[in-house]
């Protein structure tokens, strides 16, 4: 009897306990899956403009060996130039293309950084100065894609050949002494000396200038790539200065001066005969009254007078005739004076070739552009 007590009491105990916990059963776990742990949210990475050049770990790990764009620059340098170059990013960033490039080449003074180079081209290129850019591309990827990152070395590469067929190569050298040397309205050094420099492809002018001398060479048009070399000779006024005569026979006019002046001289021969003359009728005129009975004048004085009048008569005509052949001599001298002229530098430079002395003229063409040099030796 007391077990059957006891065991409707466990009954009711235990049913009392499923009815109590029923409304709130367990929960149990909901299945998952094994995963690899979640990364950490990524860091937003700069736009491609932004190129960090350094930070402070970098400058207190010591080991410039590895980084030579970093060698004998203190971190005071360093650190200024990063913030200049900083200042540069946010203006390229903003648009400002030429307070951009202004910060990157002050941060150059203090470091000069492939990256600070990089950033500049691009600044550069966005403004359409594709000499500049070029140069800057070139000193950027000096050290290869370490100070870079390698996309940033690729696009270099790329922008690097782009740029490279916008630009053309010059030499332009002059022996004057004192001569001012101009590449398209600006001065580039003074002579003696030579100057070499990148240039857009296309017309470029080239002037020396000193007192006394000028000369002027325009190129029509240089091409990518092309290597133009001038040499630039300075001529004086007289050096140039040619004359040219009416007739090429400037004894001519003299022959005829020198006819007159003989003309004019018989004439004076022809005077001096018939005042002869003259003289011998007087005399015997005088000769023919010394007795004081007077004297008639014979055929043969006649003659002597006539002959003098005759003689008078051609020196007149012949001084007239001198006269006026002289006086046109003269006029023909005038007119074949000596006129002068000036001559091209390049027409001198012909005659200097023609005469066997070695000179260096510039040539310009529409398919070849340089210099050529001729001489006998």
């Amino acid at each position: 009897m007391k077990k059957a007590i006891a065991s409707a009491l466990l009954l009711s105990l235990c049913a009392t306990s499923a009815y109590a916990q029923a409304p709130t059963p367990p929960k149990l776990p909901v299945p998952t899956t094994p995963t690899e742990p979640k990364p950490p949210a990524p860091v937003p990475t700069p736009p491609p403009e932004d190129e960090k050049v350094g930070t402070n770990e970098n400058l207190n790990q010591g080991a410039t060996e590895e980084r030579p764009w970093a060698q004998g620059v203190a971190p005071d340098a360093q650190k200024k130039a990063l913030e200049l170059f900083r200042e540069g990013n946010q203006q390229l960033n903003d648009g400002f293309l030429q307070d951009a490039a202004t910060k990157y080449t002050e941060a150059l003074k203090f470091w000069d950084h492939p990256a600070i180079s990089y950033n500049l081209a691009l600044a550069l290129n966005k403004l359409d100065k594709p000499v500049e850019t070029y140069e800057q591309l070139e000193k950027s990827m000096r050290f290869g894609v370490a100070p870079l990152e390698k996309d940033k070395f690729d696009r270099a590469s790329d922008l690097f050949i782009s740029v490279g067929r916008q630009i053309a190569e010059i030499e332009i050298s002059c022996q004057k002494a004192g001569a001012k040397i101009s590449v398209d309205g600006k001065e580039v050094f003074t002579a003696p000396g030579a100057y070499k420099a990148r240039v857009r492809a296309g017309k470029h002018t080239f002037v020396a200038e000193k007192e006394g001398y000028s000369v002027q060479a325009m190129a029509p048009y240089i091409g990518p790539g092309e290597p133009y070399r001038l040499d630039l000779k300075l001529y004086t006024a007289e050096e140039l200065t040619r004359y040219n005569r009416r007739w090429e026979r400037a004894w001519a006019p003299w022959v005829v001066v020198g006819a007159g002046a003989v003309v004019a001289g018989v004439g004076g021969l022809l005077q001096l005969s018939s005042q002869s003359s003259y003289d011998e009728f007087d005399d015997r005129i005088e000769a023919c009254n010394m007795n004081g009975s007077g004297c008639s004048i014979t055929p043969e004085l006649e003659g002597i007078r006539d002959s003098g009048d005759t003689k008078k008569t051609m020196s007149y005509v012949a001084f007239g005739v001198g006269a006026a052949t002289v006086a046109a001599g003269l006029t023909l001298v005038y007119l074949n004076r000596s006129t002068p002229y000036q001559i091209r530098a390049d027409q001198y430079e012909a005659e200097q070739r023609a005469t066997g002395r070695v000179t260096v003229a510039p040539i310009v063409g529409p398919d070849v552009v340089g210099a050529v040099a001729s001489g006998r030796f």
